[in-house]
């Protein structure tokens, strides 16, 4: 994400909650490609893991902390959401779709609440270009 930019209708066309959606797809979309999971969720990996385990639906935050806590926090063991999975990649495109997930989700949190000139300020933010200007 970080080589190529979001097509310029994503970030112009539509309303707030669809560029968000349409970035989101983009970012997940690198998530396939780098093998992460696309599921939203919290995820588990062992010490010797390869990949990424999903916890179950029905966990609760108290469920989850008895898990991170059953581990000693030198153990290895790593426990995160998916749309923060990418945050260590080795792979910059996944490290910027982690960004990219953790944004929207807050963008969108602001947003169901919002009103008048908050979901303005977010529809000009998201109407700026990803990229550079040129001179």
């Amino acid at each position: 994400m970080t080589s190529r930019s979001p097509a310029p209708s994503i970030l112009t066309d539509g309303s707030p909650t669809a560029r968000l959606a349409a970035l989101r797809a983009l970012a997940l979309a690198v998530y396939r490609t780098h093998d992460l999971p696309t599921k939203p969720g919290f995820y588990r990996k062992g010490p010797r893991g390869k990949r990424w385990t999903r916890l179950a639906d029905d966990l609760d935050a108290a469920a989850r902390w008895d898990l991170i806590r059953a581990h000693p926090p030198d153990s290895g063991w790593r426990y995160l959401d998916r749309d923060r999975l990418g945050e260590g990649h080795e792979a910059a495109e996944a490290r910027e779709a982690s960004r990219v997930l953790v944004a929207c989700a807050r963008l969108e949190a602001a947003l169901d609440g919002a009103e008048g000139t908050l979901v303005e300020l977010i529809d000009l933010a998201l109407s700026l270009p990803a990229g550079t200007l040129k001179v």
